[in-house]
């Protein structure tokens, strides 16, 4: 249960709360019609998930590495023209007014702008939410099964908690709006979507670094370190909604609103109390974050008794640089589950398993000790000569270990022969950003 819950947790929480200041900015300063541009993009976002969540785990059109580079470099070129045009249009074009019929051309330039911004987050992030469920162990139990079940109710407790703040987010804004402090609503707007372009940039380094798109030694030390500290960037996200969450807590004590009626005093203290009731909610899916990050990691950490890490040989090329990682197949021939360390030049210590498939052939199963789904979890043998995911318990089918999808290690090319496996060094060193240093 803990699993899923910690896995769409750190999917969907933090975009899903940009979202929903996102929309309390477009219901705030967009008349209807530009309203409905930025709903609409929100809906077709969920669908080009789902057709990406569809591509990238059948494998069918392109490698899945390269759909998630599409969508990271697509979140930055939208998230770059967005900046630029809202700087020129913002102060003619987003005023205090909400009774606003039409929509001007400047206007709706930019809710499509925004549109295509919120069709880009969706993109990166739900399409493996989407995925979750297809990949829960029954143990051969059936859907109905207790683990079937604990695992269903943690996923979607996760997704209740992701929805729950972002109608946080968009109330506590929308309530910012309505006591007249746009400004502070424009600049929550601002922030939170440059903090999710940092992360989005990172994410996009942590995919063409390793594979030597671009070749930059500081860009991959960054990216490594904010994929080994992700969480802050949720933090940082909390950290905008709780200052306005404390500014209506503060306001709402000092801030002398006249009135003519009772009826209108009785509004402005609903209102107030909307703010109040839904900073609450706000500060329990914080909590949550925290939570996933910290204490429920480490009760969904699983004990065992995994097979030793050996070391390979090494083989040096004639400048003296490792160049390749040899492993006799005498030393894995058994049956059972081997699992070898490399430590790269960078100081990754870079894990990969081996194990034969089929007595009495060279059919061996070859990857990372890690993979897409779970990280750098790593796998183990049961006790029944199961390997088996270390984060989620999911049983590996042995005859697909090597191909892509789903929680399998991750693939990785090498050579084999009638005596030993050959692993380029150059391999490692790509993968090696799935591992912390």
């Amino acid at each position: 249960m803990l699993t899923y819950l910690i896995n769409v947790t750190d999917d969907l929480l933090m975009v899903f709360t940009i979202i929903g200041v996102i929309f309390a900015f477009s219901d705030s300063y967009m008349s209807e019609k530009g309203q409905r541009i930025v709903k609409i993009s929100f809906i077709l976002g969920l669908v080009i998930a789902a057709v990406r969540a569809y591509i990238t785990n059948t494998r069918r059109l392109v490698g899945g590495w390269r759909v998630g580079a599409y969508g990271y470099g697509a979140a930055l070129g939208v998230f770059v023209v967005f900046i630029i045009v809202y700087f020129i249009v913002s102060k003619r074009t987003f005023r205090d007014n909400t009774e606003k019929q039409t929509c001007s051309k400047a206007e709706c330039f930019i809710s499509i702008i925004i549109g295509l911004l919120l069709i880009t987050y969706l993109f990166g992030t739900v399409s493996n939410v989407y995925v979750y469920p297809f990949k829960f162990d029954t143990k051969g139990n059936g859907l109905l099964s207790t683990d079937y079940l604990f695992r269903l109710g943690g996923y979607l407790l996760g997704i209740i908690i992701s929805f729950a703040s972002m109608i946080a987010a968009y109330k506590i804004s929308v309530v910012i709006r309505k006591k007249g402090y746009g400004k502070l609503l424009k600049a929550a707007f601002i922030i939170l979507n440059v903090i999710y372009a940092v992360f989005n940039f990172a994410k996009l380094m942590l995919v063409l670094t390793p594979r030597k798109i671009i070749d930059s030694t500081a860009l991959f030390n960054f990216a490594a370190a904010s994929n080994n500290n992700s969480e802050i960037y949720v933090y940082l996200c909390f950290a905008m909604l709780v200052f306005m969450s404390v500014y209506i807590w503060v306001k709402s004590k000092t801030a002398k609103e006249p009135y003519s009626t009772k009826a209108e005093h009785r509004k402005q203290k609903s209102i107030w109390r909307t703010g109040k009731r839904f900073s609450i909610l706000m500060l329990i899916c914080l909590v949550n974050a925290v939570l996933c990050a910290t204490l429920f990691v480490k009760l969904n950490t699983v004990v065992i008794n995994e097979a030793p890490v050996e070391d390979p040989i090494i083989i040096k090329d004639g400048a003296g640089q490792d160049k390749d990682l040899e492993i006799p197949l005498t030393m894995v021939n058994d049956g059972h589950l081997h699992r070898f360390e490399y430590t790269t030049a960078e100081g990754y210590p870079t894990r990969l398993i081996v194990i034969l498939k089929q007595e009495n052939t060279t059919n061996y199963g070859v990857g990372l000790d890690a993979c897409e789904i779970c990280g750098e979890a790593g796998y183990y043998e049961n006790n029944d000569g199961k390997v088996v995911c270390k984060k989620c318990g999911v049983v590996m089918n042995t005859s697909t270990i090597g191909m892509k999808g789903g929680c399998n290690p991750i693939i990785i090319d090498y050579d084999i022969d009638e005596s030993a496996i050959t692993i380029p060094v150059s391999e490692m060193v790509r993968t090696q950003s799935n591992f912390k240093k």
